[in-house]
């Protein structure tokens, strides 16, 4: 063998020895990669459970129409927004296994008992639950303005992000605010207040 042909013998040799490292080293970089994503969507979900679906707390003003719907309610009958134009609309987004939803509720019911007569309209849309469960609910808090199941996608109609969510809907059917978290009694009824002026 020449010196010519040892030599690119010894080149493919010093080859091989390399690439084993090579492909060693992709596979770690593979592996940590994959390590990363699981970690991250770990993460993300620990986060999720964590905060149990409900939306950051705060006031958002809006002035966009607020989108029409018919709910069907929980006692039978059903509810058409439209159908309620002229009078100022607090639509609560809930669902029974928020806590949050929880800590509000006996708030809602006691505003919407005291501005009915005024002629405010509450109505509750009930998000990603099951009816048995949202009607115990609606009965354990003596809820009694109108409550329906979302059937149609009016939750993500009007942007909700989580729950418990209320959006106040003006005499010409305009969403003027936006509620991300509960409310207790003082709060709405002043956000109330404001949709009556």
């Amino acid at each position: 063998m020449s010196e010519k042909e040892e030599g690119l013998a010894a080149a493919r040799m010093e080859r091989r020895a390399v690439q084993p490292a090579w492909t060693r080293w992709t596979r770690r970089m593979g592996f940590a990669f994959v390590a990363l994503v699981v970690l991250g969507l770990v993460a993300l979900l620990g986060y999720g459970l964590l905060n149990k679906g409900e939306a950051k707390a705060g006031a958002l003003r809006l002035n966009r129409v607020a989108p029409d719907f018919t709910l069907n309610l929980f006692g039978g009958g059903s509810f058409t927004l439209s159908e309620n134009r002229g009078k100022p609309v607090v639509l609560n987004i809930w669902a029974s296994w928020c806590d949050s939803c929880r800590d509000e509720a006996a708030d809602f019911e006691q505003v919407w008992r005291s501005y009915r007569g005024e002629g405010v309209v509450f109505v509750g849309v009930n998000v990603q639950d099951n009816d048995g469960d949202a009607k115990k609910y609606l009965k354990e808090f003596d809820i009694t303005y109108p409550n329906g199941p979302d059937e149609s996608g009016i939750n993500f109609e009007y942007g909700a992000t989580g729950v418990p969510e209320t959006f106040f809907i003006d005499r010409d059917g305009v969403i003027v605010l936006k509620y991300a978290g509960p409310l207790g009694a003082e709060s709405l009824s002043a956000f109330v207040e404001e949709l009556l002026q």
